[in-house]
């Protein structure tokens, strides 16, 4: 019997502040190339700083900042390994309006 990893889960499903390490990359070929042109290739650790349900997903591979676009974002597999809800993030979405700040 299979065992299903509930921490492997599609890029587009997590929240902002949460991390993880890319596993997959569904689309072939000219998928793999495309992401890796733009440093997320198999195995690099991420963290979303934006996530959006129909918006584009801005995540951080190390110094490089890059918005995906939803379907794309479908596309990608990742090991989550923190986040909201005592996972090191804080759990809110931010829908790229702009932040917040208090004085």
């Amino acid at each position: 019997m299979n065992e299903v990893d509930e921490h492997i889960t599609l890029l587009a499903e997590l929240l902002a502040g949460e991390r993880g390490r890319i596993v997959a990359l569904n689309g072939g070929t000219e998928t793999e190339k495309r992401l890796s042109d733009i440093g997320l290739a198999l195995d690099s650790e991420i963290e979303v700083l934006v996530a959006g349900n129909r918006s584009a997903v801005l995540v951080a591979a190390g110094a490089t900042r890059v918005a995906i676009e939803p379907d794309l974002a479908r596309r990608i597999r990742v090991r989550r390994f923190g986040g909201p809800h005592g996972r090191g993030g804080s759990g809110r979405r931010h829908h790229g309006r702009g932040r917040r700040f208090r004085r």
